[in-house]
């Protein structure tokens, strides 16, 4: 969660420290404040060249120069927010890219359009869908145009009324009989096909009305071996990195041919360029590396693949969309150490904080994030702290110190040694994250007792509700 979006919810009333404000960001460090002591430094300064990257890990290999956009997040002054966190669920890598299935198409007649025929390759009818999708916004104007809509099976026959009647008995069953006995005078939109109906392909016949208003054709085809996979590489994609999309076709579908055409569509969903899609080993990839530059937008693009071929003597057309992140990375984290404790008057540990170096080479307002854990004796890795840190940097490096507090983690009732896990930065003005290592390069504190913690300064009532649902308390299911 970043201190802009803390900033409107309840979860600011946690804490929320202004460090410092209009000062020399390229010095800034959080020391001791008067009164404090701290223990010695159990470990060095660790770089994040080396870093073993894992699972959903964000890394830019680059930086680039970017001038600050009109609108984007300005203001001065530096500022750290801590929360609480519960142990309850373990922590977990970042969710891995997901991979979407596709048994359906999508073809389109462009409002006007003279009258055509559009060919459905059907391999697999039963439990199949065909529906009309009349395109604007003028419902009447649609209605008409669907009554000069007809499909015929790969025989030449009238296939509309018997699966419009299927579909109104899987949708509406009161409605078939009426349909049957020519009671119901709406146009068809849905039509669901059986398994006593042909494979092969089906026409239909886009009359004057509806050619004219435009219409789209979906089809989808439960039950067929065919399946469309896309899998991205990443879920964020850095100019200059090689980035990929993977696409399949379903274990076990005989593909006798297939051809690829896959567009890109930019943040705005216009379509920005074609993808080329190559064959590697057993694989096909669309190589959205190839066509990105660091002039693109900033943002979530999605790739539409389209693949048709013939499978076993049959058609096939399989149409899907899957999307990613791009970013133009300006920063990343450069180093982490110097894991520390502070104390209070009464010796009690108030903070623990760590120092995290980012190198800049764009102003901008950064965020600094990470989470605290505790190994418990199930040997799980479980949060018991939440801090962030952000500051507006110009071009160059910066020191910034993540500061947990102790009361948060005293809640938990958890000691030994903790580590940081989940460091992130985020450029808050660009909304996208530039560096992530959800190991945190395995930096742990020195070793502590709950005795050693200090109390929580404030019962706030966020705190008091996580307290009665149970969120600290481990001994409860």
């Amino acid at each position: 969660m970043t201190i802009r979006r803390i900033a409107t919810s309840a979860g600011l009333a946690l804490a929320l420290v202004t460090v410092g404000c209009a000062r020399d960001n390229s010095t800034a460090t959080a020391g001791s404040s008067p009164g404090t002591t701290q223990t010695p430094q159990e470990t060095a300064v660790v770089n994040t060249e080396n870093a073993q990257l894992v699972q959903g890990d964000v890394a830019p290999t680059r930086l680039f120069r970017r001038p600050l956009q009109p609108g984007e997040v300005q203001g001065s002054g530096l500022v750290s927010v801590a929360n609480p966190a519960s142990p309850k669920v373990p922590l977990r890598l970042p969710t891995p890219p997901e991979t979407r299935h596709f048994k359906e198409t999508v073809i389109h007649v462009p409002a006007g359009s003279a009258p055509t025929e559009v060919q459905l390759p059907i391999d697999a009818p039963n439990e199949a869908w065909v529906m009309f999708i009349p395109k604007g916004n003028d419902a009447q104007r649609g209605e008409t145009a669907l009554r000069s809509v007809t499909l015929r099976d790969p025989l030449g026959r009238r296939a509309d009324v018997e699966a419009a009647r299927e579909a109104q008995s899987k949708l509406e069953p009161d409605q078939a009989e009426r349909l049957a006995a020519g009671r119901i005078s709406r146009p068809i939109t849905m039509l669901h096909l059986n398994n006593n109906m042909a494979r092969g392909t089906y026409a239909v016949q886009v009359g004057r009305e509806a050619a004219a208003t435009g219409l789209a054709i979906e089809v989808r085809l439960p039950n067929s071996p065919i399946e469309l996979n896309l899998t991205p590489s990443a879920m964020q994609f850095f100019p200059g990195q090689d980035s990929w999309v993977t696409i399949g076709l379903g274990e076990g579908a005989r593909i006798d041919r297939v051809d690829f055409t896959a567009v890109l569509y930019d943040p705005s969903f216009r379509a920005a360029r074609r993808v080329p899609v190559v064959r590697v080993g057993n694989e096909y990839r669309a190589l959205v590396s190839s066509v990105f530059t660091e002039q693109d937008a900033v943002g979530t693009w999605n790739l539409e693949v389209r693949a048709t071929g013939v499978s076993g003597n049959q058609r096939f057309d399989r149409l899907g969309s899957t999307a990613f992140g791009f970013a133009v990375p300006t920063a990343r984290l450069v180093s982490v150490g110097h894991p520390r404790f502070e104390r209070g008057p009464e010796g009690k540990i108030t903070t623990l904080a760590v120092d995290v170096v980012v190198e800049s080479e764009a102003l901008d307002r950064y965020e600094i994030s990470g989470t605290l854990a505790a190994t418990t004796p199930d040997s799980l890795e479980r949060p018991v702290a939440e801090a962030q840190v952000t500051d507006l940097l110009a071009p160059g490096q910066h020191t910034l110190t993540l500061r947990f507090d102790a009361g948060h983690v005293s809640l938990t009732k958890l000691g030994g040694r903790f580590a940081l896990r989940g460091l992130q930065l985020f450029s808050l003005g660009t909304n996208t994250l530039y560096h992530r290592l959800a190991k945190g390069l395995d930096i742990r504190f020195p070793a502590l007792r709950v005795a050693d913690l200090a109390a929580p300064r404030e019962i706030t009532p966020a705190i008091e509700h996580m307290m009665r649902a149970g969120e600290f308390d481990l001994t409860t299911p």
